[in-house]
């Protein structure tokens, strides 16, 4: 009966030894605590594997777009080239570009500024003739801004040009009056008419 007691003590002993951990806590708390920890190591490199993943399409981003911005630019080009009535730039050469101005109203409205600055003399100013500068834009803005070049020859009109500091002035006078308009036109994707200044009194 003592050795039947002592095997049962000892079988006991046996399996409450099985059923406890190495730090004595139940074998089932030990699972549970060792399969939370496994779960933690898991979710802090999921959430390390999607950060990285998405630094990786951030840093891909710029790349990504940078073909389609290198496309787009020939595009941006070409309509900075065009007017604001979309006409195509007639020539980059001002010779060429100015006899399309002057006998194109179309070219005209396309590659003048707006506002344009309008520089006149008041004639009537007290105590002498004073200079007036407008901004013109919509409505106050009429066309054609030059005369054409048939216009000029039956006003008996003299054109003339001038270069300064890149910039092209064009100025139609009437010999033997005071008659005297200045055209003022600076280049970008295209000339453009950038200001006018009438001398006339």
């Amino acid at each position: 009966m003592g050795q039947e007691h002592q095997q049962g003590h000892g079988g006991w002993q046996r399996r409450r030894r099985r059923s406890t951990g190495a730090d004595g806590r139940p074998a089932a708390t030990v699972r549970s605590v060792w399969g939370s920890k496994m779960n933690c190591k898991k979710l802090a490199i999921l959430t390390m594997l999607v950060w990285l993943g998405g630094c990786e399409v951030a840093s891909r981003s710029p790349g990504a777009s940078a073909p389609a911005d290198k496309a787009g630019a020939p595009a941006r080009t070409a309509a900075a080239a065009a007017g604001k009535a979309g006409v195509a730039c007639p020539s980059q050469q001002f010779d060429a570009f100015l006899a399309a101005f002057m006998d194109d109203i179309a070219v005209q409205r396309a590659f003048t500024a707006s506002p344009l600055r309008s520089e006149t003399v008041d004639a009537n100013a007290d105590p002498e003739p004073r200079p007036v500068t407008t901004m013109l834009d919509g409505t106050a803005l009429r066309f054609p801004v030059m005369p054409g070049a048939q216009q000029q020859q039956r006003d008996g009109l003299v054109l003339s040009q001038t270069e300064l500091n890149g910039d092209k002035e064009v100025m139609l006078a009437k010999p033997d009056t005071d008659y005297q308009m200045s055209f003022f036109f600076r280049k970008g994707e295209c000339w453009t008419l950038y200001r006018m200044r009438d001398d006339s009194l």
